[in-house]
């Protein structure tokens, strides 16, 4: 095992050296930046989300700027990037970090609205350079087809000390990450061009993904009416019927959903408005 890690390691710091992805945000210990491109980046394309966190760092360097801003502005600059809740959930987060600094919370950072164990220990290895890996679906795929396991959480408990000696937890992560998304990809992985592929028992397990049809979905519909809120439109469910040409039931159901999300608000009167709470 001694020789499968330090064949891992000396290989992928090789890799990482050549072929390392460059962003801003990659060589910061601003954790602020980390959550910012940590909760872009959850289901959405790293380039991708690093052009919406160049549109967000710049009006929002700060979670102070964030929390003085309301839920509306948030959400319409975070139009077009979908799965509206992880928006909410940043802005939420901005307002208790409004008054308490990361420093004050550290190191648990889960208390803050979206942030979970892979978050938080991307937090602690990219802002606070700690030995922990942060493990993605990228560095699971990797560590298991390699080492040919199963129970990663035991394998890491006995060899996370071993795989990040001599090797700072943020280049570990990241070029685990890059591999991952370039070479050791969920489909068709280039184990030809793998640094790894030497030693790697190419545990190769078929990984059942079943995308969920977006079109017509819910989650389309929600976005719709979201959308239709943020252009400043007079929003009834009457139109909400015409625009999105669905019934009574299915509008009901959208706006149920919104409502429970703290994303809109009805009034008595009957008017639709972004939730500002």
């Amino acid at each position: 095992m001694t020789t499968n890690i330090n064949f891992f390691k000396k290989e992928l710091k090789k890799w990482y050296k050549k072929n390392q992805r460059s962003f801003e945000w990659r060589n910061s210990n601003n954790p602020w930046k980390i959550l910012l491109i940590e909760t872009l980046s959850q289901q959405t394309q790293i380039d991708r989300a690093d052009e919406f966190y160049k549109k967000f760092i710049h009006k929002y360097p700060t979670p102070q700027h964030m929390a003085r801003a309301n839920k509306k502005e948030v959400l319409k600059l975070w139009s077009g990037l979908g799965y509206n809740n992880r928006a909410i959930r940043l802005h939420a987060s901005s307002k208790v970090l409004a008054k308490y600094n990361f420093d004050e919370i550290y190191p648990d950072f889960t208390i803050l609205p979206g942030v979970g164990p892979y978050t938080n220990s991307a937090l602690l290895s990219f802002a606070y350079e700690k030995k922990v890996i942060a493990v993605d679906t990228n560095i699971k795929r990797i560590i298991k087809r390699f080492f040919k396991i199963d129970d990663l959480d035991t394998f890491l408990s006995k060899n996370t000390d071993m795989l990040l000696k001599n090797f700072k937890s943020r280049d570990f992560n990241q070029a685990l990450m890059d591999l991952g998304a370039t070479v050791c990809t969920s489909s068709n992985p280039k184990c030809k061009i793998c640094p790894l592929e030497l030693l790697c028992n190419k545990f190769i397990v078929k990984e059942n993904k079943k995308s969920k049809r977006f079109e017509g979905s819910m989650r389309q519909k929600r976005g719709h009416v979201l959308k239709m809120l943020l252009t400043g439109k007079n929003v009834t469910k009457q139109s909400i019927n015409k625009e999105l040409e669905v019934t009574n039931k299915i509008t009901d159901q959208i706006l149920d959903s919104l409502m429970r999300d703290d994303l809109i608000t009805i009034s008595k009167n009957k008017v639709i408005v972004i939730s500002d709470n």
